[in-house]
């Protein structure tokens, strides 16, 4: 009985953050997110692809330092971090995305902007979080393409200059 309380307090807990930190980093880097929410709009197959190509290289690259005592484990943990963080920004492109078509917006609109965002990323971590479906699923196709769509979106291709 107490192992399922401390289960439902974790799953409690990541919901709740993950529900915080996807809003946050809406609000955090705009420019980022709505670029990652066109990059997912304009080419999702491509994403999704990058992002695989990249989650193998660097999971057998953290497999491999995780062999190496503690300081291979730290290397492997910071490893998988940096793929946690940058999929968290192609994540929020996503809860963009999926927040202009459950929210629209429009005059008689009774949501916030906040509301709507805090909404969608509550609706948005529910499903990542329900069983079955959602972890063996939804959650690594949309990992893989949150990864894609982060690694493309931090590596921008510089604009050229009309003066150039």
């Amino acid at each position: 009985m107490t192992e399922l309380i401390g289960i439902t307090l974790l799953t409690l807990a990541g919901f709740l953050t993950l529900t915080a930190v996807f809003t946050t980093l809406a609000y955090l880097i705009p420019a980022r997110a709505e670029r990652a929410r066109q990059i997912i709009v304009n080419r999702p197959g491509r994403v999704f692809i990058i992002g695989l190509v990249n989650l193998f290289f660097f999971g057998i690259l953290a497999l491999f330092f995780s062999q190496g005592g503690d300081v291979g484990g730290l290397l492997a943990l910071i490893i998988l971090l940096a793929l946690s963080g940058v999929a968290a920004i192609g994540l929020t492109g996503l809860l963009l995305l999926l927040r202009q078509r459950f929210f629209p917006p429009h005059e008689d609109s009774r949501h916030t902007l906040l509301a709507a965002t805090t909404r969608t990323a509550a609706l948005f971590v529910a499903a990542l979080l329900s069983p079955g479906i959602g972890w063996f699923l939804l959650a690594p196709i949309l990992f893989t393409m949150g990864l894609g769509v982060g690694l493309i979106t931090l590596i921008r291709r510089r604009q050229p200059r009309p003066d150039d």
